[in-house]
């Protein structure tokens, strides 16, 4: 089993918080095309049933502890590619009900060499695994 994040704000013409609209397709989306981000593609298909995936947000600011927000946390039901007008590609989730949305505060140790401004990433790191699975589970 995987944890993977995942970015529901889109740029561009499509420029909104796509979170409610993951959560009522029950999937996740990349808002970019294939041609435009074939290596977000490429990660997506790596996704398998059972995985766990989270909507995140990476809140920056100045002088101030850096936090992953932590907007919805779900399991991979069906990993078939479904494609959305409005959404881009995507995968089906099952996402928690009732969840309330949470901040991790990031150290320096967590931020450093980190990839949470990308659209899509395997979480590797222990302590954000552990916050995220006890979350799901609670």
């Amino acid at each position: 089993m995987a944890v993977w994040g995942i970015g529901a704000y889109y740029r561009g013409a499509k420029k909104a918080d796509k979170t409610s609209d993951f959560i009522a397709n029950e999937a996740a989306f990349i808002g970019w095309s294939e041609n435009d981000a074939p290596s977000l593609h490429q990660m997506m298909k790596s996704i398998k049933i059972g995985d766990i995936i989270y909507i995140k947000s990476l809140s920056q600011q100045r002088g101030s502890p850096n936090n992953l927000i932590v907007k919805a946390i779900g399991v991979v039901t069906d990993t078939k590619k479904q494609t959305s007008a409005s959404l881009g590609t995507g995968i089906k989730v099952l996402w928690k009900d009732n969840f309330a949305p949470f901040d991790i505060v990031l150290t320096s140790q967590i931020y450093k060499n980190n990839v949470f401004n990308n659209s899509l990433y395997e979480e590797f790191n222990k302590e954000i695994i552990n916050t995220i699975t006890s979350k799901l589970l609670s």
